[in-house]
């Protein structure tokens, strides 16, 4: 990767646009009155529309890293009571929302893996700057047909324009930038649109903004050469995964939403990677509802918190293992053992010692198991660490026993925190040996 001297200036035009756009917006938001919604999406479709001629601008992803993490600074900075004359364009909606920050985390995302692949770039970007406009603008004329989520309500109406908007965009898209069959075409947008609408749906203080695109350059980079009938399989295993899981989610009394959720990152994980080791994820989702009914916490929403931290943990790894240029489904495992082991201490209570034991050699033995059918693909990090191994697993079970009571509040993040120490040390000494 390099930087030249004109990917400075578009750079610095890029900076100066948006900070104009949000101007310009709010000048005539002001004297013309319109809604803070209003004025918020249209920043979203300009961004977005920008943000889709970086491949013509940039031929490598440092001058995109080095512009998001500057619009990342402004955003946050926009955020202040100082600036916001301007900064209001995005933060004067009633509900909060980080969606313009999350947008720039998408386009950095989608832009570094898309690299030579122009649909796995293009794509996953129209999709969240037509189709969730689209699904705004209708559910917001029309919509009567209403839904709760977490932030407030969603209409039937919305869902089904994105849907079709997605659609359709998948269709034109695919035609022109791939030479995918017509059959494959239909039902791959077909699917993604599904995706997409759904993800969009059950998402929260503007989440969307990163799931839609990031699953929808997922869905594509996996399905892109798979054959007619192996898409309507991944269709039909799809709907099928999804009704499980709600019938799974009313026996534990989940949300629906959270079961949706759970559904789609699950999903996700068994198509980029075999079954197995979508299990400790699963794992940690029984751990958590183990965890709430035996030692409840105080947050109004823990399923929906574990899904976030769960998806931008596992994001987290694919992009370490992307700049390694080596698998860390070793080190993605660790994590997630060590996260369902410490939700089965905060479970166990006072009988750790006759519980927490067996079910933390079982957790360790499932890890082995798996890592043993993943080492001839992905070899692990920690080859004759296991002391170290054993480490990780129990710094989470270690708190959560000896300070239960730090666990009331955001109990998913302090998990994962926790069980991440000891396999970012591999990481860090894998790169630098």
């Amino acid at each position: 990767m390099s930087l030249t001297w004109r990917d400075g200036i578009f750079i610095a035009a890029v900076i100066v646009g948006m900070l104009s756009l949000m101007g310009g917006v709010r000048y005539f938001g002001r004297r013309y009155h319109i809604g803070p919604e209003t004025q918020r999406k249209l920043v979203h479709v300009a961004t977005g529309t920008a943000a889709l001629f970086f491949p013509l601008l940039f031929s490598n992803a440092l001058p995109v890293f080095l512009l998001i993490g500057a619009a990342l600074i402004l955003m946050l900075a926009l955020r202040s009571p100082a600036l916001a004359s301007v900064g209001g364009v995005l933060h004067e909606v009633k509900r909060e929302s980080w969606g313009e920050i999350y947008l720039a985390l998408a386009i950095a995302f989608t832009f570094f893996r898309g690299l030579g692949e122009p649909i796995l770039y293009v794509l996953p970007l129209l999709v969240i700057t037509l189709s969730d406009t689209a699904s705004a603008l209708v559910g917001t004329t029309y919509g009567k047909r209403r839904f709760a989520v977490e932030d407030g309500s969603k209409s039937l109406e919305g869902v089904v324009a994105f849907f079709v908007v997605t659609w359709l965009v998948a269709l034109v898209t695919l035609l022109l930038l791939t030479d995918a069959p017509r059959l494959n075409v239909v039902v791959l947008s077909a699917l993604v649109a599904a995706f997409c609408a759904l993800v969009e749906a059950d998402s929260w203080r503007g989440l969307d903004n990163l799931f839609v695109p990031i699953g929808a350059h997922l869905l594509l980079q996996q399905y892109l050469s798979a054959s007619s009938a192996e898409l309507v399989v991944v269709a039909v295993g799809f709907l099928l995964f999804l009704g499980l899981m709600l019938l799974v989610a009313e026996a534990l009394r989940l949300p629906q939403r959270a079961a949706r959720g759970y559904a789609i990152l699950l999903f996700l994980m068994i198509s980029l990677m075999a079954p197995h080791n979508a299990l400790l994820t699963g794992l940690v989702i029984v751990g958590q509802v183990w965890a709430r009914a035996m030692r409840p916490g105080t947050s109004q929403r823990p399923e929906l918190d574990l899904l976030a931290v769960a998806a931008v943990v596992a994001l987290f790894w694919l992009i370490a293992g992307e700049l390694a240029g080596r698998s860390v489904l070793a080190l993605f495992n660790l994590s997630f053992a060590a996260v369902a082991l410490g939700f089965a201490a905060l479970a166990t209570r006072g009988w750790w010692r006759l519980t927490l034991l067996p079910l933390g050699a079982a957790i360790a033995g499932l890890f082995t198991w798996i890592s043993v059918l993943n080492t001839p693909w992905h070899p692990p990090w920690f080859a004759g660490d296991w002391p170290w191994v054993v480490a990780a697993l129990a710094v989470p079970a270690g708190l959560a026993t000896l300070r239960p009571e730090f666990f009331t509040t955001r109990r998913s993040a302090k998990l994962f925190a926790g069980a991440m120490l000891v396999p970012l040390v591999f990481y860090v000494r894998g790169m630098v040996s």
